[in-house]
C-alpha cells in the first residue's frame, strides 16, 4: 500500500513552524481586537448608593461601560441579555483579603546575640535585619488568587479585591485585583496599591512582645525616612562622605512616606485602631485600619482619629448557654458582644467614620450579605451598606473614577442579584468583571409559576402549575381556561389553548431566569401566523427586608450604666461638682498638716482648696457627711503591671528601652476598676524585669472609662525599667531560658555599661552633626535616644533589685555617666546600703513582708522599710501584683507593726513617698491646696485591714462609690439573665456557620501575673499569636519576682 503523496514527502519543520506561529499570531489579533459588545436590558439597575433606575439597560463594549439609562438604545453589534426581574449593582469590592499565605518567613532563634535588635536569617541581603520586616514583598507577585478563593468571593458577589500579603510585621505592597480567571497580569488594577502594616509580634525572635512590634514600625518608619534623606544628601554632596548601604526594605517605604501610597495597618481589636491612628499621626501616614467588629466600643474616640476603618462582618454565633457550665464560663463582656457586635457598622456611620466592609474572617464569604442584613436591622442604612461595599472602598483604593458606580467610561463591574442585594432569600445570579460574565449559580429556571405577557391584556395571566400532573390556565378577569396537550420538558413547556378570539392557540416556549420566551401561533388555520412571545414572571409577595432568622431588629439588651459595670467603654465620665466639702472626718493629710480629727476638705474645680475645721462652701456644694469616717490621699502604686497588654516583657534582647508600655496601655482591665475599689488612684505602669534595661514606662490615673491616652500623666518625667541579678541573667526562666547574653551578674553591669558608652558616642555624633551640618544626617535611633534621656537627667531610671553589691554598683556607674539612679524597687536588701541609699539621692519601694521566694532574696526582713526610712530614704511600698494593688492601704500598715513608723509617716509610704519618687508630689500624694482632689473616704481608718474603702476620687470626679456599686449589682444580673435568655433563642432558631466563636477580646482578660519574668500581664495577648506548640512551652515556665 503507498502512503498518500503528502505522507510521502519529506517532513519540513522550519516552514511548518513558521505557518503554524502565523497562525496562532493572526489568530490571537482577531481574537484581542474582536468587539466585546453585550446589551443588558430590563433590568432594575443601582448605579450608586441612592440612584436607581426601575428598568434600564447597560451596554458594554470591550468592559466599559458605554451608556446606562432607561431610554438607552442597544447597538446592533451588541449582544442582548435579557435581565426581567433581576437587579444589576456596582461590582462589589472587598477591601480586605488576605492572600492564601505562603510559609512564613523563618525565625532567627535567639541565641548569643548583641545587646542590639538580632540580625535576620542568612540570605536577607540588602534588606531589613528583621524577618518580619519585609514591605518590599509584592503582592502581584504571589498571585494569582488561588481558586477556591476567587470561586467564593465571585459566589458572594465580590468582582474586585484588596489583595493583601499574609506575613510579616511590614507584610509588604497590596494589588487591586480583579476576580477574572486566565493569566492574572492583565487583571491587576493597582500593583502596589498600599504598604500593609500589622502589629504582630514575631514568634521566637524579636520583636516578640506586643509593644516590642510597634516599636520596630515606629523605628522603621524612621530609618525609612532617615534613608531617603541620607540618599539625598549623598546625591548632593558625595565627596568624601560616606556612600549610605542600599536597603531595599527602606527604599520600599518611600512611597507610603512620601505620602503617595496609603498604608493599611491590620489591627486585632478596637484599641489596636486608636494605636494605628497613633502611629499613623506621628509619621504622617495616609492611612486606613482593618478591624475585627468591636470598634464601635471606642467610636467617639476612633471618629476623632478621622481614620477610615474597613469593618469585618463576622459576628460572634450565638453563645453556648445549654448547660450550667457553659452559663457560669460566659463573661457578661462576651455576651453583650454577641449581642451588639451587629450594631457596630450603624454606630460608626453615625459618627461619621468612613466604613467599608470585608467578608475577611468569615467562614465562609457567602454569608457575607446575610452578615450586612443584620447590620441594616440594627440600624446602618441600606445606601450606606452598599457604599461600604462599593463606593467607599473604590475611594479609598484611589480608584472612584474607575469602579464602585455604574456608569459610562467605568469598567464594566456588575454583581447581579435576583432580589435586593442584602436580602436573606437573594441570590447572586451572576457578576460581570471587566465586561466577561461569570455565573455564579446553576440556572434552576423553570415554567411553573404565575407569568405575564400572554396576551397584552392587563389582567392577563398564564398560571403553570407542578408536575407530575401539570396544568396550565389562563386567567384574563373572571375567566378561566385549561390549555390542552401540555408537555413539560426541564425548561421547555408547549400547550395548545383555545379561545374564540383567537381560536386556537400552539403556545412553544422555554423559560430563561425569570422569563418565559418562545412562539405562539394562532388564527384560523388557512391564516394561522407565528408571533414572538415574552412573559414575566409575577414575583412572590415581597417581605420587608430584615435580619435573617434568628435575629430581630430589636435584639440589643440594653447594658445597664451603673457603678460595678465591668466594661470601661460604657462608663461615662463622672460629674465634676464645682464644689464638694467632706464635713466632720478624720483627715489624713500626708502633709505639714498631719492628721486632723474632725475636719473637713473643700475641694473646689478638682483641686484641693482647704483642709480644716469649720469651712464654709457655697450653697450648691456636694457635702458629704464624714462623720465616724477617714480621707487620705488616693493611694499611688509605684510598680504595677496591671493594665498592660501583651507581654510586658521584651525578653529577646537585653536592652529594650525602645519599646514603650504607653503604646499598650489597656484601658479597658477591670484591675482599674477593683483597683479603685481599694483607693488605689495612681499606677506607675513598669515593663518587666528580663532586660538589664528594659522599656519606657508611664504612670496613669485611674480614670475608669476613659480611652488609653487620657488615663496617662503627662506632666512628669518619663521613667524606665532597669533590673538586676536573677532576672536579666536568666536564672529562673525555666524552659524559657535563652543563650542570649548575659549569664552573669558581672555580665549585666557590663552590658548596662556598653548600653550607655554607645549612647555617649550617638550624642556627640548628633552634635557634631548639628554645629557642622557635615555628612550624612545620623539615623535616629529610639533605643539610643531614650538612654540619652537617661544619661541627662530627662528621664528616671527605676531599677528592679535585690542585692546589696548590685545596688552599690548601679550607683556607681549612674555617678560615672552623670546621672542618679531615681527609685531602686523591691530592694529587700536595702537595709544593708541605706546610707548610700540616701546619700545617692535614690527612693527605695519594695515589698513589705514578701521574701523567700528566689535565692536573691533570702536576706529580705520585715523591717526593711523602717531601716531605710529611719535613714532617711524616701520610702515606700509597692505591689508588683493587680490583687495586692487592692489593699496597699494595709501594706502601709506593716511600717508600724515592724519598726514603728509613726501611723502619719506610714501613710505616705502607700502616698506622698511614692508620688516624690515619680516626680509628682507637686501635684499629687497629700491633701494640701493646690493639690489634685484625689481622695478616698474610708470607713475607718486606712490602716487598719478592717476598714473599707467606701468612695474614691480623682480630680474632684467620683470614680468609685461602695453603695452604688452594690446598688447596681441587681441591674447587671437582670441584663445578664436577659442576654442568656435571648441566647438561648438565638441559639435555636440560628443557622450554623459563617460568624466567629464567641471568645473574650484580649483586652478583656484580667491581668493577674507580674512581669518580671518572660511572660507577665495579659500574656494571653501575645499567645494569640503562637502555635500550640508554643503556647505550652511559655506556660510551662516559671515567672517568679
Amino acid at each position: 500500500m503507498s502512503l498518500p503523496d503528502s505522507a510521502a514527502r519529506p517532513f519540513a519543520p522550519l516552514p511548518a513552524l513558521v505557518a503554524l506561529l502565523a497562525v496562532m499570531l493572526c489568530f490571537q489579533s482577531v481574537h484581542a481586537a474582536t468587539p466585546r459588545v453585550h446589551a443588558i436590558t430590563g433590568a432594575r439597575i443601582v448605579t450608586a448608593p441612592g440612584a436607581v433606575i426601575e428598568r434600564g439597560t447597560i451596554v458594554i463594549r470591550d468592559g466599559v461601560i458605554v451608556a446606562v439609562g432607561a431610554a438607552v438604545t442597544v447597538p446592533a453589534d451588541a449582544r442582548v441579555w435579557e435581565a426581567e426581574s433581576l437587579t444589576i449593582y456596582p461590582g462589589l469590592i472587598d477591601p480586605s483579603v488576605v492572600l492564601k499565605p505562603t510559609a512564613p518567613p523563618s525565625a532567627v532563634p535567639v541565641g548569643p546575640q548583641p545587646r542590639r535588635i538580632p540580625a535576620g536569617p542568612e540570605g536577607r541581603g540588602a534588606a531589613s535585619s528583621l524577618s518580619t520586616v519585609i514591605p518590599e514583598t509584592r503582592a502581584v507577585e504571589l498571585l494569582p488568587v488561588i481558586k477556591e478563593q476567587r470561586d467564593a468571593l465571585r459566589a458572594a458577589g465580590f468582582t474586585v479585591i484588596h489583595a493583601l500579603p499574609a506575613n510579616g510585621i511590614f507584610r509588604g505592597s497590596s494589588a487591586v485585583v480583579a476576580l477574572e480567571d486566565d493569566a492574572p497580569t492583565g487583571h491587576v488594577l493597582v500593583d502596589d496599591a498600599a504598604q500593609v502594616v500589622t502589629m504582630t509580634p514575631a514568634l521566637g525572635t524579636y520583636p516578640a512582645s506586643l509593644m516590642g512590634a510597634i516599636a520596630v514600625v515606629r523605628q522603621t518608619f524612621l530609618d525609612a525616612k532617615w534613608y531617603r534623606d541620607a540618599r539625598a544628601a549623598y546625591a548632593r554632596h558625595s565627596q568624601g562622605v560616606e556612600r549610605p548601604l542600599t536597603n531595599v526594605s527602606l527604599a520600599a517605604l518611600e512611597p507610603a512616606i512620601a505620602g503617595r501610597q496609603r498604608v493599611w495597618f491590620l489591627a486585632t481589636d478596637m484599641l489596636q485602631v486608636l494605636r494605628a491612628s497613633t502611629l499613623a499621626r506621628e509619621a504622617q501616614l495616609d492611612a486606613v485600619v482593618v478591624g475585627t467588629g468591636d470598634e464601635y466600643k471606642r467610636a467617639a474616640e476612633i471618629a476623632a482619629a478621622r481614620i477610615p476603618i474597613v469593618v469585618a462582618v463576622n459576628f460572634p454565633d450565638p453563645p453556648d448557654v445549654s448547660t450550667p457550665e457553659s452559663v457560669v464560663e460566659l463573661s457578661a463582656e462576651e455576651l453583650r458582644h454577641w449581642n451588639q457586635a451587629a450594631s457596630n457598622a450603624a454606630i460608626l456611620a453615625r459618627r461619621g467614620v468612613p466604613v467599608a466592609f470585608t467578608s475577611n474572617g468569615l467562614k465562609d464569604p457567602k454569608d457575607f450579605r446575610a452578615r450586612v442584613a443584620r447590620a441594616i436591622a440594627r440600624g446602618l442604612s441600606p445606601e450606606d451598606a452598599l457604599s461600604a461595599v462599593t463606593t467607599v472602598p473604590a475611594r479609598l483604593l484611589g480608584l472612584a473614577d474607575r469602579i464602585g458606580t455604574l456608569a459610562p467610561g467605568k469598567i464594566a463591574n456588575l454583581t447581579v442579584v435576583r432580589g435586593p442585594l442584602f436580602d436573606e432569600k437573594s441570590v447572586v445570579r451572576e457578576v460581570w468583571i471587566d465586561g466577561a460574565r461569570y455565573e455564579t449559580q446553576k440556572d434552576e429556571s423553570s415554567p411553573v409559576g404565575r407569568w405575564l405577557g400572554f396576551t397584552t391584556g392587563v389582567d392577563d395571566t398564564l398560571i403553570v402549575g407542578t408536575e407530575p400532573d401539570t396544568t396550565v390556565m389562563r386567567v384574563a378577569g373572571r375567566d378561566t381556561l385549561r390549555a390542552s396537550e401540555v408537555r413539560l420538558d426541564g425548561v421547555r413547556l408547549r400547550f395548545r389553548i383555545a379561545r374564540a378570539t383567537l381560536g386556537v392557540a400552539d403556545v412553544d416556549v422555554t423559560a430563561k431566569n425569570d422569563a418565559l420566551i418562545g412562539t405562539m401561533t394562532s388564527g384560523p388555520d388557512a391564516q394561522r401566523t407565528t408571533t414572538p412571545i415574552a412573559m414575566t414572571k409575577v414575583p412572590e409577595a415581597a417581605k420587608p427586608a430584615g435580619p435573617p432568622a434568628g435575629v430581630s431588629a430589636d435584639a440589643v439588651v440594653p447594658t445597664p450604666i451603673v457603678m460595678g459595670n465591668t466594661e470601661a467603654w460604657r462608663m461615662p465620665v463622672p460629674v465634676q461638682p464645682a464644689t464638694v466639702l467632706v464635713r466632720n472626718a478624720t483627715v489624713w493629710t500626708a502633709g505639714p498638716q498631719g492628721t486632723l480629727m474632725n475636719a473637713d476638705l473643700l475641694v473646689r474645680a478638682g483641686k484641693v482648696v482647704a483642709v480644716g475645721k469649720s469651712l464654709t462652701a457655697p450653697a450648691k456644694a456636694v457635702v458629704i457627711d464624714g462623720t465616724g469616717k477617714h480621707v487620705s490621699p488616693g493611694v499611688i502604686d509605684e510598680h504595677s503591671h496591671a493594665a498592660v497588654l501583651g507581654d510586658v516583657n521584651e525578653c529577646t534582647n537585653n536592652v529594650t528601652c525602645e519599646v514603650r508600655i504607653e503604646d499598650v496601655v489597656n484601658s479597658e482591665s477591670r484591675n482599674l476598676y477593683l483597683h479603685l475599689a481599694g483607693g488605689t488612684t495612681i499606677m506607675h505602669m513598669l515593663h518587666g524585669s528580663c532586660n538589664a534595661i528594659g522599656g519606657q514606662c508611664i504612670a496613669l490615673k485611674n480614670k475608669w472609662g476613659l480611652a488609653p491616652d487620657e488615663l496617662v500623666i503627662r506632666d512628669m518625667p518619663g521613667t524606665v525599667k532597669f533590673a538586676l541579678g536573677e532576672n536579666p541573667k536568666q536564672s529562673n526562666w525555666g524552659v524559657q531560658a535563652t543563650d542570649r547574653y548575659p549569664k552573669s551578674r558581672a555580665g549585666v553591669e557590663q552590658s548596662i555599661r556598653e548600653a550607655f558608652l554607645e549612647a555617649r558616642d550617638y550624642r556627640a555624633e548628633w552634635d557634631e552633626y548639628r554645629r557642622t551640618r557635615h555628612g550624612l544626617p545620623p539615623r535616629r535611633d529610639l533605643q539610643l535616644d531614650a538612654l540619652v534621656e537617661i544619661i541627662e537627667g530627662r528621664r528616671l531610671v527605676h531599677c528592679h533589685s535585690y542585692r546589696q553589691d548590685e545596688i552599690l554598683m548601679l550607683m556607681r556607674l549612674a555617678e560615672e555617666f552623670g546621672f542618679r539612679v531615681n527609685t531602686f524597687t523591691h530592694i529587700l536588701e536595702g537595709y544593708k546600703v541605706a546610707d548610700e541609699l540616701a546619700a545617692h539621692g535614690a527612693s527605695a519601694m519594695g515589698f513589705s513582708d514578701w521574701w523567700a521566694y528566689k535565692f536573691e532574696v533570702y536576706d529580705a526582713i520585715p523591717h526593711n522599710g523602717y531601716l531605710m526610712w529611719d535613714r532617711g530614704v524616701n520610702t515606700g511600698f509597692n505591689s508588683d501584683d493587680a490583687e495586692l494593688a487592692r489593699r496597699l492601704n494595709t501594706e502601709a500598715a506593716k511600717a508600724v507593726k515592724y519598726g514603728g513608723v509613726p501611723p502619719e509617716e506610714a501613710i505616705k509610704f502607700v502616698t506622698l513617698n511614692p508620688a516624690r519618687s515619680l516626680k509628682i508630689d507637686a501635684r499629687v500624694g497629700s491633701l494640701e491646696p493646690g493639690k489634685d482632689a484625689d481622695f478616698v473616704i474610708w470607713n475607718g481608718s486606712p490602716l487598719s485591714p478592717y476598714s473599707a474603702c467606701l468612695e474614691t476620687w480623682i480630680e474632684g470626679r467620683k470614680y468609685f462609690d461602695r453603695t452604688a456599686d452594690l446598688e447596681g449589682r441587681g441591674a447587671l444580673a437582670a441584663e445578664r439573665t436577659a442576654l442568656i435568655e435571648r441566647a438561648a433563642k438565638a441559639k435555636k432558631d440560628a443557622k450554623p456557620g459563617g460568624g466567629a466563636q464567641s471568645t473574650p477580646p484580649r483586652y478583656l482578660e484580667e491581668t493577674a501575673l507580674d512581669g518580671n519574668a518572660c511572660g507577665g500581664a495579659d500574656s494571653g495577648h501575645a499567645e494569640a499569636f503562637l502555635g500550640e506548640a508554643e503556647r505550652n512551652a511559655r506556660r510551662s515556665g516559671e515567672v517568679k519576682r
